[in-house]
């Protein structure tokens, strides 16, 4: 039975229902301070007093939202992610079957711009032409928006090394804190932020579907139903061949929820396969509402910090190996087939015949599959964090297999992702040696050489890839 007296458990469901947001997840303090802070921002002498102004002052809502929630990200967060993002739109812009205009990108949420805009630096470093994509930026919160559309960016902005994006699209802050920089108009210029909540089952209703979905480190804050449902929304805004990108703690959920990893290493992204629907929740029963008095205007707010859990990776999926998303290091060559975006299925046998035929001769595809799969064992060790014994098994793999391009672009993924840039740039070279048309390691060359100041090189190697995007993927 419900108590008739509101207190802060009936405010802590009220944010759940409108947001999403399960308090546990940044404890429940966390809603307790920002609730002081309200109470105190509009003169409210306990929380039943609050309940009654949460419900008669239109903005009071938004202000406790602003006051719980905290942008908690920087540029390039999760790199491998947008490199994967940046690979598959050139093979969908340069590619000699691209049918797609205009790439549409969504980042949900954006939080204060650091991610759209780096999807943005992403696609422009990769050649795209700025009038070939657009990325739509969504965030609940109003304040955030604001922060991103003035585009002012402190240290803690840039955290991931290297930051030679930020010589490219940023200028020093004109009368700004010291070490603040401005992101350029040019980079602007390609997002649109709007005003959304991904709980709203219409988010978007009326916008077409989008080739590439963002939802990194949001699906952590809510309970299990409320995961489910965001899902779905997510299924429904993207385009059947596109990709959805999610955190690394939030990759296992989009496994259980059936939807296919495109096996990109640490890039956490999938293919979404449709949710079925299912019945949403019951409303929660509230407590009454009574009238009160306008409050007085709403003073600063406390805010949560919002943390990150363990990450928790999900599988690398070996019926993910399309064109634009078989993971780095998959076999090259063989049949394109498939009914979504490229992807290409292996052919199964006929249980049947599996164990009624006679014994044969390995043929020489039997060695490439052999070979694919051992590729795809030390993809998968690596999504699931395990980065030591995916080297590890990398360099066995290249002690018998020491002229695999596709073997050696993964090692230099590997060292990429522990932070040797030194060995990963030899280990890509070593790759376009074995293979001059090998995409993925030229796109990572090319980004690490970006990365020293060699843009001319850099250039001249996404001409490269894009040249044999064209060439190869009809």
């Amino acid at each position: 039975m419900i108590n008739a007296i509101p207190d802060a458990t009936h405010i802590a469901l009220l944010l759940k229902e409108r947001i999403g947001l399960d308090a546990e997840t940044i404890g429940s303090g966390a809603v307790a301070r920002a609730v002081r802070d309200r109470l105190a921002a509009v003169g409210a002498e306990d929380i039943a007093t609050y309940w009654n102004v949460l419900h008669a002052a239109p903005d009071e809502m938004q202000a406790l939202i602003e006051a719980v929630i905290v942008p908690e990200t920087w540029f390039f967060r999760h790199r491998e992610a947008l490199l994967a993002l940046a690979r598959a739109a050139g093979q969908r812009i340069f590619g000699s079957a691209a049918d797609v205009p205009v790439l549409r990108v969504l980042s949900v949420p954006c939080s204060t711009g650091e991610e759209p805009y780096s999807i943005a630096m992403a696609l422009l470093d990769a050649g795209i032409p700025a009038d070939r994509f657009r990325v739509d930026a969504i965030d609940i919160s109003a304040r955030s928006l604001e922060r991103a559309r003035i585009g002012i960016y402190g240290p803690n902005a840039f955290r991931s090394a290297p930051l030679d994006y930020r010589e490219r699209h940023f200028s020093v802050a004109p009368a700004a804190v010291p070490g603040s920089y401005q992101i350029d108009a040019r980079v602007r210029a390609q997002v649109r932020l709007l005003r959304g909540n991904l709980v709203d089952p219409l988010l978007l209703s009326h916008e077409a579907p989008y080739h590439f979905v963002f939802c990194r480190n949001l699906l952590i804050y809510f309970d299990a139903e409320t995961q489910r449902r965001a899902v779905r929304t997510l299924t429904r805004l993207t385009a059947p061949d596109g990709m959805i990108f999610v955190g690394p703690a939030e990759a296992s959920l989009l496994t259980r929820e059936g939807l296919r990893s495109t096996g990109v290493p640490l890039a956490f992204a999938f293919h979404p396969v449709p949710v079925a629907d299912a019945p949403l929740p019951l409303a929660a029963t509230w407590p009454p509402v009574q009238e009160a008095p306008a409050p007085r205007v709403a003073g600063p707010a406390s805010r949560a910090v919002r943390g990150e859990r363990p990450a928790s990776p999900g599988r690398w999926s070996p019926d993910a190996m399309g064109v634009g998303d078989r993971p780095i290091g998959a076999a090259r060559g063989g049949a394109r087939g498939g009914a979504r975006g490229g992807v290409r299925e292996e052919a199964r046998p006929d249980a049947h015949a599996a164990t009624d035929a006679p014994a044969r001769e390995p043929v020489p595809g039997d060695a490439d599959r052999e070979r694919r799969a051992a590729l795809t064992a030390i993809a998968a060790r690596a999504d699931r964090g395990e980065l030591a014994e995916a080297m590890a098994a990398c360099l066995d793999y290249l002690d018998m297999h020491g002229q695999s391009a596709d073997g050696w672009c993964l090692l230099g993924v590997l060292h990429d992702a522990a932070g040797r840039t030194a060995d990963a740039q030899a280990a890509y070279r070593k790759a376009v040696y074995l293979d001059p048309g090998h995409e993925e390691a030229l796109y990572h060359l090319a980004a690490l050489l970006e990365s020293v100041g060699d843009t001319p090189a850099a250039t001249r190697l996404r001409q490269r890839a894009q040249r044999h995007a064209r060439m190869n993927h009809g």
